[in-house]
């Protein structure tokens, strides 16, 4: 049955997750909540939370290892407050959220917003690496080095029995993770509202293919990247099993309660240095745009003759890229289009298994509560240099 969103008040967010002491090996990132009660634990793992004046510029900071995509999706009915997200991970930048309502510890976990929320987040492993597709812990570390135990925590799809993921042929796989067949299955049946982020790049003439990361490509000044987005209302045998790409209708955000739909939101990451300090390989502004087709080619006409498009100045966020779907005539039901970027390149490039950006969607807490979006390891996509294959799992190493 389609998914009626629920008032505010029935909206239960908490996002409870334990940290553990960072490896020195690896790249610490940083969850940093402003204007919250101070919070101090000495013992491990470690939270510290400190304010320079009482209720005002606080912050947590908390050892961990991976990615973490947030953003505000609303309902329309929770007013957000001034208290930011700030997620870091070595130089990145990536996307700042607002509205936590509360930070508890106890019993050696840490939880983050435990009543009514609009807060978001995606978080991936250092690595790229999902612990399970179907969970999603802020601070859950897990790391599988073997492909065949990682692509199917990425991709919606049951396999043939001949599939062998770790010489994957991609051809194979299918392109819209919300539009499963008869002879391509899903792995999760995702009959209230599905979303995903996904790559797709040109495979030969007249014909696209699946692939583990996001289509990138640059001209020396700048880097480019393009995501396909795909997202489904209602059940999966209500959705037009059709390769026709429709773009979505951009919203404020914020949508009447009641509403028989589910708004939704896309955000970006990359590679940027860190704040206050400088470095990275890419800069913050540049050029987004929405494409019914995938471009012939990545270069700096990529964005002519989009029908939606906008400039960047940091990351994309939910004020440039609120989604709405439902049942017409309000919304569409089925959208599927492709995300491209052009941003200009102000440093040196990532090494050749580090990832240069990132796109993630995400979809607002009360219609997740209702089971929107059950399958969440097709949620974030990363793009890495042309020549890379990806992390080091994704090749066999």
């Amino acid at each position: 049955m389609p998914a009626f969103k629920m008032s505010a008040s029935r909206i239960f967010a908490g996002l409870a997750a334990s940290a553990f002491f960072t490896p020195a090996f690896c790249i610490a990132a940083t969850l940093v909540v402003n204007n919250e009660t101070p919070l101090d634990i000495q013992t491990p793992p470690g939270f510290t939370y400190t304010v320079a004046i009482p209720g005002f510029d606080g912050s947590l900071a908390v050892p961990t290892e991976g990615f973490l995509f947030c953003a505000n999706v609303s309902d329309g009915g929770t007013a957000q407050t001034p208290v930011k997200v700030m997620p870091q991970h070595g130089d990145w930048r990536l996307p700042v959220a607002q509205d936590v309502l509360g930070v508890v510890y106890n019993g050696g976990v840490l939880q983050v917003n435990r009543q009514q929320t609009t807060l978001v987040c995606h978080s991936v492993g250092a690595q790229g690496e999902t612990s399970s597709p179907l969970t999603e812990g802020v601070f859950r570390n897990s790391f599988a080095t073997k492909a065949f135990e990682q692509y199917p925590n990425l991709i919606n799809w049951i396999a043939p029995l001949a599939f062998d993921w770790n010489t994957p042929n991609w051809s194979q796989v299918p392109a819209d993770p919300c539009s499963p067949t008869v002879d391509l299955p899903a792995q999760v049946n995702e009959d209230v509202v599905c979303s995903a982020a996904s790559g797709i790049r040109p495979a030969g003439a007249g014909a696209t293919s699946r692939a583990a990361t996001m289509w990138t490509g640059t001209d020396g000044l700048n880097f480019f990247y393009v995501a396909r987005i795909d997202a489904r209302y209602g059940a999966q045998n209500e959705a037009d099993g059709a390769d026709t790409r429709q773009l979505p209708v951009i919203t404020s955000g914020e949508q009447p309660e009641g509403a028989n739909s589910a708004t939704l939101s896309v955000v970006d990451a990359y590679d940027r240095g860190v704040v206050g300090v400088g470095g990275g390989y890419l800069g913050d502004t540049g050029q987004w745009c929405l494409l019914t087709d995938l471009p012939n080619a990545l270069d700096g006409n990529l964005c002519v003759g989009a029908t939606t498009s906008g400039d960047l100045n940091g990351p994309l966020n939910i004020d440039q890229l609120s989604l709405h779907i439902g049942v017409p005539p309000l919304a569409l039901p089925r959208i599927s289009f492709y995300l491209a970027f052009i941003r200009p390149i102000i440093g040196s490039p990532p090494s050749i298994d580090e990832p240069a950006a990132a796109v993630s969607i995400l979809l607002e807490p009360s219609v997740t509560l209702e089971g929107g979006d059950q399958f969440k390891g097709d949620d974030v996509v990363f793009g890495f240099l042309p020549l890379s294959q990806g992390f080091p799992w994704m090749h066999g190493q």
